[in-house]
């Protein structure tokens, strides 16, 4: 069986370390900013507003989790990092669509066959 906790990934940012994760509050702020199109976040031709996006409403959202004040839009974000930044982003967006991804269709099959030790013949 896999995992079903969020994948997570530490972000040091301005001596607070940020847990982000892909879950449904931080798709929903993006959606909205993208004016109600997540799927022009997933796009290719602005990669780095789209990771400034996610990288904004994932930190929010865990900032709101931990009951700290900061709160911070793409913009704030994208004038505080440098260009050495962008190994990061590549992989925020990683991590972004693998939590958009569905369950391994094998995983699936294979949890749906185990056998019953009560009944061989399954």
């Amino acid at each position: 069986m896999s995992d079903i906790r969020l994948e997570e990934m530490p972000f040091d940012f301005e001596g607070k370390t940020y847990i982000l994760r892909g879950n449904m509050n931080v798709f929903a702020d993006v959606q909205n900013a993208y004016g109600g199109d997540l799927g022009a976040a997933l796009r290719a031709d602005r990669p780095q507003r789209s990771a400034l996006e996610f990288l904004a409403a994932m930190m929010n959202d865990y900032a709101d989790d931990m009951g700290w004040p900061e709160r911070f839009t793409s913009k704030q974000l994208g004038r505080r990092l440098g260009m050495a930044m962008v190994p990061t982003l590549a992989a925020i967006m990683g991590l972004v669509r693998r939590s958009m991804a569905p369950p391994q269709a094998a995983e699936t099959v294979s949890a749906e066959n185990t056998e019953d030790p009560g009944n061989p013949g399954n």
